[in-house]
Parts: structure tokens; C-alpha cells; sequence
């Protein structure tokens, strides 16, 4: 089942801080309730929807690997 990716657009100066409505913000936090990414702007822009499941599938599998 997956559900909506939450995606939430981070400032790096407060650290973390949440950008402005309508900021590009410095870093993109994505996660689909399971597992969560920090992409930069550029490569959230640059990937689709199933780009981003497959990264945070794969970041999954990377750590029931490392375990």
C-alpha cells in the first residue's frame, strides 16, 4: 500500500527550520511514513514520484541490510 510522500522544503540556517510558503528552501525532506530522504533542491525537482519510492525503497533496503 503507499500512501501520499510528504514532502516538507527545509531551510539550513535555523538548521531544519521549515522554508517560507513558497521557498525553495536548501534541503528537501521526503518521506512516504516509513522512511525519509534529504534530497537538494535540485534532485527533488528532478525526479518523479516513483524516482522518489524507489530511493526511499532502496534506503530501506539499506538499512535492514546494515542491521
Amino acid at each position: 500500500m503507499t500512501g501520499p510522500l510528504d514532502v516538507t522544503r527545509l531551510l539550513q540556517n535555523p538548521l531544519g527550520h521549515p522554508a517560507p510558503d513558497g521557498a525553495r528552501g536548501d534541503i528537501v525532506r521526503v518521506s512516504d511514513g516509513t522512511r525519509t530522504i534529504y534530497l537538494t533542491p535540485q534532485e527533488y525537482e528532478d525526479s518523479s514520484e516513483q524516482q522518489l519510492r524507489y530511493r526511499l525503497a532502496a534506503e530501506g533496503w539499506g538499512r535492514a541490510s546494515a542491521g
